[in-house]
C-alpha cells in the first residue's frame, strides 16, 4: 500500500507541472505590476511613491492621488478620476464619498475641488447632482454641527469684482423659488420660513429689513447731468415737464421734491436689473431723515421748523409765511443752524 501511494503522488506531481506555466515579464521600480497577458506581467496605472499610492501619476503628492487625461466621449460626457457609489439599504445617513480632517486648530479641510482650467474655460470645484422627484432631497448640503463659535454652514468667495460670492437660480420662475431661509430644527418638522426670494425677485420677510441709510429714496433723473448735483441738494420738479428734476432756485417752491440722499436705505427705481444704468439719475430722499443743505437766510433755524426752498441754489430755509407754506414744505429740521449756510439732518415729509 505504501508503495502505491508513493506511485499516486509521484504522479500527481508529475502531472501539476505539466500543467503549470513559466511567468515572465519585467516592470519599472515603484510601480505595481499587472498581468498584461496569461503568462507574463508588466506595469500598471499604479504606483508606490514615499508611501503614497497614485495612478496615471509618477510623483503622487497624497496618499491617494488619480490622474486622469482621458477627453469626453462622443456625447459630450466627461469621464471621472474618482467616482463613489454606495446604495443604502436602509433609509440612514450614508455617503459615496467623505473626507475627514480632524486638524486641531484652524485651516483643516475635509474635501477640496479644484478647477484649473485658468483662461480656458469654465468649470466648477466641486458639483453635487440629485436627481429625485420626490421627498426631500438636495445636491449640495453644507452642516456646521458646533454649538458655539463662528461657524458657517456654507461660505462662498470670489476674488473676481465680475463674479458673485453665492448665485442661486430658480428655474421655475414666478412658481417657484430663488433663496429660502427657514429657522427651527431640519427633519423634526418644527422648521417654518421666514425669509423668501421668489421667482419673480420679490423678497418676503418675516423680520423687515434694517438697512445702514435711514431714508426711502428713488432714483430720478436730473437736468444737465449728475455731476452738477451733489448729496444734500433740494431739488424740485423741473418746469420742462420731462420727469426730471433740478435744483431749487427761489424760495417757497411749491415744485419742491425732495433731497438728493446721501446715504439710502432703499432705493426705488424704474430699471430692471438687466438694464444699465443711466448716468443721469439720483437718488431723491421722499422719506426719512437725511442730510440737507440749508441757509438761514430767513432767520436761525431751529429743531422741528419746517423747511421751504430758499433764493439759494440746493439749499433749505425756514419757512415763516405761513400763506405760501402750503405745498412747499419739504421736511423738518432736526438740528439748529444759527447763522450762513451749512448741512443738517431733515425729516423729509412733504406737504
Amino acid at each position: 500500500m505504501k508503495r502505491i501511494g508513493a506511485l499516486l503522488l509521484v504522479l500527481g506531481l508529475a502531472a501539476l507541472g505539466a500543467r503549470a506555466q513559466t511567468i515572465t515579464g519585467s516592470g519599472t521600480t515603484n510601480t505595481i505590476p499587472q498581468f498584461t497577458s496569461s503568462t507574463s506581467i508588466g506595469d500598471s496605472p499604479l504606483l508606490q511613491f514615499n508611501g503614497n499610492i497614485g495612478i496615471n501619476s509618477a510623483n503622487p503628492a497624497a496618499k491617494f492621488e488619480v490622474k486622469d487625461f482621458r477627453d469626453v466621449d462622443a456625447d459630450g460626457f466627461g469621464p471621472s478620476a474618482i467616482r463613489g457609489i454606495v446604495t443604502c439599504r436602509l433609509n440612514n445617513f450614508c455617503s459615496a464619498v467623505r473626507g475627514d480632517a480632524f486638524t486641531p486648530g484652524s485651516g483643516s479641510i475635509g474635501v477640496v475641488g479644484v478647477q484649473n482650467a485658468n483662461d480656458t474655460g469654465g468649470g466648477g470645484g466641486v458639483l453635487g447632482l440629485s436627481f429625485s422627484n420626490t421627498g426631500f432631497s438636495y445636491a449640495t448640503r453644507g452642516d456646521a454641527l458646533g454649538t458655539s463659535g463662528a461657524a458657517i454652514g456654507v461660505m462662498g468667495i470670489t476674488m473676481s469684482p465680475q463674479g458673485d460670492g453665492g448665485r442661486f437660480v430658480g428655474v421655475r420662475g414666478d412658481s417657484g423659488t430663488i433663496i429660502r431661509g427657514d429657522v427651527g430644527s431640519p427633519g423634526a418638522g418644527t422648521e417654518f420660513t421666514v425669509f423668501r426670494v421668489d421667482g419673480n425677485g420679490a423678497v418676503h420677510a418675516n423680520g423687515g429689513f434694517r438697512p445702514f441709510g435711514a431714508d426711502f429714496a428713488e432714483s430720478v433723473a436730473v437736468k444737465d447731468g449728475a455731476e452738477h448735483y451733489a448729496p444734500g441738494d433740494l431739488l424740485v420738479i423741473d418746469a420742462s415737464g420731462e420727469r426730471r428734476l433740478s435744483l431749487s432756485q427761489t424760495p417757497y417752491s411749491t415744485l419742491v421734491a425732495g433731497i438728493y440722499s446721501t446715504q439710502p436705505g432703499v432705493v426705488a427705481s424704474q430699471h430692471r436689473m438687466d438694464e444699465a444704468l443711466p448716468n443721469n439719475e439720483v437718488p431723491l430722499a421722499v422719506i426719512g431723515i437725511v442730510p440737507c443743505k440749508v441757509t438761514s437766510e430767513n432767520g436761525p433755524i431751529a429743531a422741528g421748523d419746517l423747511l421751504v426752498t430758499s433764493s439759494k441754489p440746493g439749499h433749505a430755509m425756514k419757512g415763516t409765511d405761513r400763506a405760501r407754506m402750503l405745498g412747499a414744505v419739504v421736511g423738518k429740521a432736526l438740528q439748529p443752524l444759527e447763522k450762513g449756510t451749512g448741512v443738517i439732518q431733515v425729516l423729509v415729509t412733504l406737504q
